[in-house]
């Protein structure tokens, strides 16, 4: 009676093992990111063009606000003058005894275009330490599992030989 007791917990506490040790999310996420890096590995060795570095070029426009400006002086010459540059434009009107200049210089955009190195395809290689530290968990339970699989079966040995032949 309390073997059984004890067989029936061994058992429940491997399903319970079993569960949850496949259920967890973790060890999903990690299983989906092995895959799509052996994917990715794959594809490099059959498509060695995609390890190439590619170039984006990106425009930046920037915009400069208008800018105005509006004095006055006194002068003794008498005329107006109007002056042009590029985008510059300036009004110099006398009136009287009185000088006014106005000054406008009109908005600009500067374009940039900017030439970014990026690789298409990144493969991150897994040394054997990166591997084991990470699977070490798993490998310490299958580990545990399989030394309890031979202990039970020992066991079970052992009651077999003795109803197969009780005179040894």
């Amino acid at each position: 009676m309390q073997q059984s007791k004890r067989k029936n917990s061994l058992f429940y506490l491997f399903l319970i093992l079993f569960v949850f040790n496949s259920c967890s999310l973790e060890n999903r996420i990690e299983n989906k990111q092995r895959r799509a890096e052996r994917k990715i590995e794959k594809l490099t060795i059959k498509y060695p063009q995609l390890l190439k570095q590619d170039t984006i070029t990106d425009t930046l426009n920037v915009f400069t606000s208008e800018i105005k400006h509006d004095t006055s002086f006194i002068d003794t010459t008498s005329d107006t003058t109007y002056i042009y540059k590029d985008k510059l434009r300036i009004k110099y009107i006398r009136v009287g005894d009185t000088t006014y200049i106005e000054g406008e210089c009109k908005s600009d955009t500067i374009i940039q275009t900017v030439d970014i190195p990026v690789e298409r395809i990144v493969v991150r290689k897994q040394g054997i330490i990166e591997q084991l530290s990470k699977n070490l968990k798993k490998i310490l339970i299958y580990l545990f599992l399989i030394l309890l699989l031979v202990l039970v079966l020992s066991i079970g040995w052992k009651f077999i030989k003795k109803a197969i032949w009780p005179l040894s």
